[in-house]
């Protein structure tokens, strides 16, 4: 078994009328596949990122790499996601649906990782 220490910082001065300063940190257990980073060029048409029927309960990192292009993040037809410009995400999947990635236009870049839990 595998362990992935995970960190998320958020702070600001100016966000709310109170200043904004904590951690959350978190070890994590891997105990299946991995794909370590990755990139992989996008399209406008969808694209299955990851199939349900491939991972169980796995944390999934996603950046878009592209500086002015979007994409949308979908879980089939239960929820979805728009991930901008240069955004990241960092979220556990339960795979029970496909993750399905399209650019908004062009062919942004998209950089991932899965660690099966």
């Amino acid at each position: 078994m595998a362990t992935l220490s995970t960190s998320l910082t958020l702070t600001s001065t100016d966000a709310t009328s109170d200043s904004l300063s904590f951690t959350v940190t978190d070890s994590l257990s891997v105990t299946g596949k991995v794909i370590a980073p990755s990139r992989i060029v996008t399209s406008t048409g969808d694209l299955t990122l990851f199939a349900s029927s491939s991972y169980s309960r796995s944390y999934v990192y996603m950046k878009n790499m592209d500086s002015s292009i979007a994409m949308d993040i979908d879980f089939g037809s239960t929820a979805s996601f728009n991930l901008a410009a240069g955004e990241f995400a960092f979220f556990p999947w339960h795979g029970s649906q496909n993750i399905v990635v399209a650019a908004d236009s062009g062919a942004p870049v998209l950089e991932y990782a899965i660690w099966q839990a």
